[in-house]
């Protein structure tokens, strides 16, 4: 091959891998921006986030949690009850746009939702229990108004995420995986 065969092809390659660094750097740019934006959605909600969790566990930590259920969820509404040793119950009423919870003295707060929609239809539960104590995570999942969260792609940061640890002699509850209507 003679010199300008040679340069030619240099200069094809050239391209090519330039072609190949924009498109790995414009892709890059993609995902950074849908993240930020996954970000920028969820700080909508997280002062709501955050006192719905202060309310809710400080409830659950002032008791002794023996059982859990989802009665009265429907297609509309994501019910969750907790009943306590001393015979006192508290529980979380979602709809698409609003999170409920009355504490254990029957004291009611609500909060609206901003920019998504609560996933009223399964609420995810993880128990695990061994011989001393038990742990419990509810996840409620909250889908905000951009093209990638929803049920197949949530974005965990606008979740609300429950949790609570007691003694495995006081849980008489059956352990479930989820619960909601669609359980």
């Amino acid at each position: 091959m003679n010199k300008k065969g040679t340069t030619l092809i240099e200069v094809i390659i050239s391209i090519a891998l330039i072609a190949v660094v924009l498109s790995f750097m414009i892709k890059m740019l993609i995902e950074l921006n849908a993240d930020d934006t996954d970000s920028t959605y969820a700080k909508d909600n997280q002062i709501n986030r955050a006192e719905i969790l202060r309310a809710v566990n400080n409830d659950l930590n002032e008791h002794t949690l023996i059982d859990i259920n989802d009665e009265g969820s429907n297609g509309s509404t994501l019910v969750i009850n907790f009943l306590y040793n001393d015979g006192s119950r508290a529980n979380i009423t979602a709809t698409a746009t609003e999170f409920r919870f009355t504490n254990s003295v029957g004291e009611m707060r609500r909060w609206t939702m901003e920019n998504c929609e609560i996933y009223i239809a399964v609420a995810d539960m993880f128990l695990n229990k061994d011989a001393n104590i038990y742990t419990l995570i509810i996840n409620i999942e909250i889908h905000s108004f951009n093209e990638r969260n929803d049920i197949n792609n949530n974005n965990t940061l606008d979740d609300i995420t429950i949790s609570y640890i007691g003694n495995s002699s006081d849980y008489t509850g059956v352990s479930r995986r989820c619960l909601g209507n669609s359980c």
